[in-house]
């Protein structure tokens, strides 16, 4: 079985390095109007193996066309020969001032003022520490204002609240004064007792 195949395999090949008059004609006939060289090359081998397939009435491999042609000619030589179809010079692009001058003029407003901002962010280290310290400095004075302001606010409250008239205690039943437990015969003087009240 791995004979048969090894066989195939050499007849296959020897078939696609060995090309007959006949399809060495088919294949100029094919390839006529058609160069496998520059951009659209392998587009051009695809219809000359369609042509080539149709015109020996069988599949032809498109690696055999480009192992022949390569036996025939130089085909890197000529795609370094072959011009392109189009400019292609590298230049910069350039929006046209006439359709976008003002967002060109915008944009460069923008970046300026960019610019200026970075600038104006970067400081000297020694300014930047003088700030520092001045800035500590006021935080540690604005702390101490905090605590003489706490402190004198609740100076403040304690003496209102002394000032302000207690309300006069409750007068309790059974009892004309406003003493507690005054009225009561029965309950000797420094002992409270709590009544209950019936809903």
């Amino acid at each position: 079985m791995i004979d048969v195949m090894a066989t195939v395999k050499e007849k296959t090949d020897s078939e696609c390095t060995e090309w007959s008059p006949e399809e060495e004609i088919q294949l100029f006939f094919a390839m006529d109007g058609l160069k496998p060289i520059g951009i659209n090359r392998h587009f051009f081998i695809v219809c000359v193996v369609e042509r080539l397939s149709k015109a020996l009435n069988r599949e032809i491999n498109s690696d055999a066309v480009w192992s022949h042609l390569k036996t025939m000619y130089n085909l890197k030589a000529l795609n370094e020969q072959e011009q392109l179809p189009f400019p292609n010079e590298e230049s910069d692009f350039c929006l046209p001032e006439t359709d976008f001058s003002l967002a060109i003029k915008q944009k460069s407003v923008e970046e300026q003022s960019a610019e200026e901002n970075k600038k104006s962010e970067v400081k000297p280290e020694s300014v930047t520490k003088s700030v520092k310290d001045k800035e500590q400095l006021d935080k540690e004075k604005d702390k101490q204002n905090d605590k003489e302001k706490d402190s004198k606010s609740a100076k403040m409250k304690a003496e209102v609240a002394d000032n302000t008239p207690k309300r006069p205690q409750k007068r309790t039943r059974g009892s004309m004064s406003l003493e507690p437990n005054a009225g009561s015969p029965s309950t000797p003087q420094g002992v409270q007792i709590t009544k209950r009240r019936r809903i």
